[in-house]
């Protein structure tokens, strides 16, 4: 394999394991506590010009969510989530408000819509092991995030909450991306959204349409 890319630190953190009594959950806090693993994933051109792979570890790659968590990401941002604990499993579950870890999925080979859906973001088959969910990019994903009912009706409900709080485009805008991203749309953003809010044939299906566009963003499924 390849030579490690800071082999001083691996020493080090292998001599501390051993100093702390072999203790691997002081490890865990000593490596989480880091400044290193606490870097935030912000681009930088000169460090990516150096090292555009991140193998000096100079910000924290972007990760995407699983399925589960950004189908609940989704429920809640369009405020439809229902956080309610326990219960049965749901069969259905692009129907229900439920969180995605009530969806059923079988070990021996029974069909459900859920696992379906589940499958086609990466959802591991339940009849066989698997030790790291894979990452993939198909069409079948964006094709769901384009033209489901599921995807449709969130559209809609966060349009809902954005004209209950707001009443200008822009300060919808805005709302929308604290609301998904945490943060203010830059200058150009601002102005893509007002010009597609504000289109020749503008309408109140065009906040859905935008609506859905951020929704089914890469930013909103990835931890930055």
């Amino acid at each position: 394999g390849e030579k490690p890319t800071h082999p001083e630190l691996l020493d080090w953190l292998a001599a501390t394991l051993v100093e702390e009594n072999w203790s691997l959950k002081r490890l865990h806090r000593l490596i989480m506590n880091s400044e290193a693993y606490r870097m935030s994933s912000a681009h930088d051109e000169a460090h990516f010009a150096k090292d555009g792979d991140n193998r000096l570890l100079w910000r924290m790659n972007p990760r995407r969510l699983d399925v589960e968590a950004w189908r609940d990401s989704l429920l809640a941002a369009s405020g439809g989530l229902n956080g309610r604990v326990g219960g049965r499993p749901v069969g259905e579950i692009l129907e229900s408000a439920r969180r995605t870890l009530y969806s059923t999925v079988s070990r021996n080979g029974d069909r459900f819509r859920s696992e379906d859906f589940l499958r086609t973001f990466d959802f591991p088959a339940a009849r066989s092991s698997s030790a790291r969910r894979a990452t993939s990019t198909a069409p079948q994903q964006y094709l769901f995030m384009l033209n489901s009912r599921f995807m449709n009706q969130r559209a809609r409900e966060l349009a809902a909450r954005l004209r209950k709080a707001a009443p200008r485009d822009d300060q919808q805008i805005e709302l929308a991306y604290q609301w998904l991203f945490q943060r203010s749309p830059d200058a150009a953003e601002a102005a893509i959204g007002k010009a597609f809010l504000k289109g020749e044939d503008a309408s109140p299906s065009r906040l859905e349409l935008y609506a859905q566009s951020l929704l089914s963003s890469e930013e909103f499924r990835y931890v930055e």
